[in-house]
């Protein structure tokens, strides 16, 4: 799977064409390269010409304190005497990934959220001094949410998928290898925060699901329409219909129009839903009486 995310990840770089523009050529293509770069005396390189190049790398280990499944660095290589620097370049690194969903074949999806730039200088050749900016990304995962009838999370998207139906519902609909969520296509993601059990009754033992609804979209102002037009119609419903035709009532809904909605989501709400017994809960006989005569 790593190495079909490394693919991936390639494959969005080159299809960025300002970046592409901004980089070196080896071998005809764009001066990209994971883990290493070619040797500056290997064949393929475009005359003297070896500059800006663009290096990355990623770690698939989840990091607990910053919410995240990994961590992707982007390393640019300039020149002091070439006319484009770093500094024009990680603009482009940045948008490039901004609101892109890569999914690997048989594996899950995963989004860029930019942490932090750093400048560096590495070495010095022939009186040139190589200068550079590394881009770290954290790696967010969205792994299905989908759970057993009744499914409280998959009744959530198709819920918004009807409301919203131009949206792509991450885990309802069919995604491709790189998506790009836009203002014309925002991408929806519902995730199932945790699961409690409220009260109990003969016949149906009532759960508590939070569920956190992530919209993801460039626009600001789409992101902030979408989350009230959710918001207003599970203010207005008290319900959800779930796939098994039972009502999954609103109990608590909170809308953060400031959130991080790469990691947190806009939208939390509890629903209050029911796993029917099918049949009465008898109740257990441990020991059985002996008449005395």
């Amino acid at each position: 799977m790593q190495l079909i995310l490394e693919e991936l990840i390639y494959k969005r770089f080159c299809s960025c064409e300002q970046l592409v523009k901004s980089l070196a050529s080896f071998g005809g293509k764009p001066a990209i390269f994971s883990p290493e770069p070619p040797d500056e005396g290997q064949e393929g390189w475009c005359g003297e010409v070896q500059y800006p190049k663009l290096i990355y790398n990623y770690d698939l280990q989840a990091n607990e304190e910053r919410n995240s499944a990994g961590t992707l660095s982007v390393s640019l290589l300039c020149q002091n005497v070439a006319e484009i620097a770093p500094e024009r370049i990680e603009p482009l690194v940045r948008e490039c990934l901004r609101d892109v969903i890569l999914k690997p074949e048989n594996g899950v999806p995963y989004c860029f959220a930019w942490a932090r730039t750093d400048a560096f200088t590495i070495d010095e050749k022939k009186g040139n001094i190589t200068i550079g900016s590394e881009v770290r990304f954290d790696i967010l995962e969205y792994p299905s949410q989908e759970t057993t009838d009744p499914d409280p999370v998959m009744a959530a998207c198709r819920y918004i998928k009807e409301i919203y139906p131009d949206c792509l519902v991450m885990g309802y609909d069919r995604m491709g290898e790189i998506t790009e969520a836009s203002a014309s296509r925002p991408v929806v993601y519902c995730r199932l925060v945790s699961v409690e059990k409220g009260r109990e009754t003969n016949t149906v033992a009532w759960m508590d699901g939070k569920i956190a609804v992530h919209i993801l979209c460039p626009d600001s102002s789409i992101r902030l329409k979408i989350a009230a037009g959710i918001t207003n119609r599970l203010s207005l419903d008290g319900e959800i219909i779930m796939l098994d035709h039972s009502p999954m009532g609103i109990k608590r809904l909170q809308t953060n129009y400031k959130s991080d909605y790469l990691k947190e989501g806009q939208i939390i709400f509890t629903g209050n839903f029911g796993l029917l017994r099918y049949k009465a809960k008898e109740h257990t006989l441990l020991q059985a009486p002996f008449a005395k005569y």
